[in-house]
């Protein structure tokens, strides 16, 4: 596999910046018909600034994080995931909206009137994401490219998946292939398979597409469902997929 190019942290900005065009005053956000994603840089939020946007609820089950990174994703998932719904459903404020997790770990929003709705978060390095969308379920992932992956191999890659990497050749760099591989499995397993609790079991690429620039498309098998399409996005040195389902169909993300 050729090395990707994309590793210069201004480059890596300006295209989170095109993909997220929106600029709000907790982050990031992209617009699209039916979807919401957004994005919030924790590096850039105040805890105690934050805790003032929690409902009740929601700050009562903030109280079981103890370790400050571990709060500061919680909160920062919390902000992105409010972000998305606002500008979706136009609520009316962040403290009227209550997410928290299911029996599953898959957030559950209250307060809003409308009921076909799916939300997933997601967290990594110095970043919090969420998507918002109007079907039975969705996932999103976010992965700092990571050089731990390759001793890693046997525990999330196929054979078949291996040569699919391979045979793609413009993924980037074996680190950037597997780190998209394991972005999918993870946003596939949020989306179809969250009550599940194999690593990533059920789920395997079995193909791959360029779909634009920094831009792939993934199609997945499940056990017992329809193939999943899978939107990967390659902001060096971190890696978004999304995916989203409705009944029996799937749709690029």
């Amino acid at each position: 596999m050729k090395i990707t190019t994309n590793t210069c942290p201004e480059k890596a900005a300006l295209l989170i910046e095109s993909f997220f065009p929106i600029a709000c005053a907790w982050g990031r956000l992209r617009v699209e018909k039916q979807k919401r994603i957004a994005l919030v840089d924790l590096d850039q939020l105040r805890e105690d600034d934050v805790v003032l946007l929690l409902s009740e609820a929601e700050r009562i089950y903030f109280q079981r994080f103890h370790h400050p990174k571990r709060r500061r994703e919680w909160l920062c998932g919390r902000i992105a995931a409010k972000m998305a719904l606002l500008d979706m459903y136009e609520a009316e404020e962040f403290r009227r909206l209550t997410l928290l997790p299911d029996e599953h770990g898959r957030p559950v929003v209250s307060g809003l009137t409308k009921n076909n709705l799916s939300l997933s978060i997601t967290h990594s390095g110095k970043y919090a994401a969420a998507l918002a969308v109007p079907r039975e379920s969705c996932g999103i992932d976010l992965q700092k490219i990571s050089d731990k992956l390759p001793s890693l191999i046997n525990y999330f890659a196929s054979e078949t998946e291996l040569k699919l990497l391979k045979n793609q050749s413009d993924l980037g760099n074996q680190e950037t292939a597997l780190t998209m591989l394991w972005a999918v499995k993870e946003a596939v397993k949020k989306s179809v398979f969250a009550d599940q609790p194999g690593i990533f079991s059920g789920i395997e690429a079995q193909r791959i597409s360029a779909a634009g620039d920094h831009t792939w498309r993934f199609e997945c098998g499940t056990h017992g469902c329809a193939i999943q399409i899978v939107a990967v996005h390659d902001f060096a040195p971190y890696i978004l997929a999304l995916t989203e389902k409705d009944g029996q169909n799937t749709l690029l993300a």
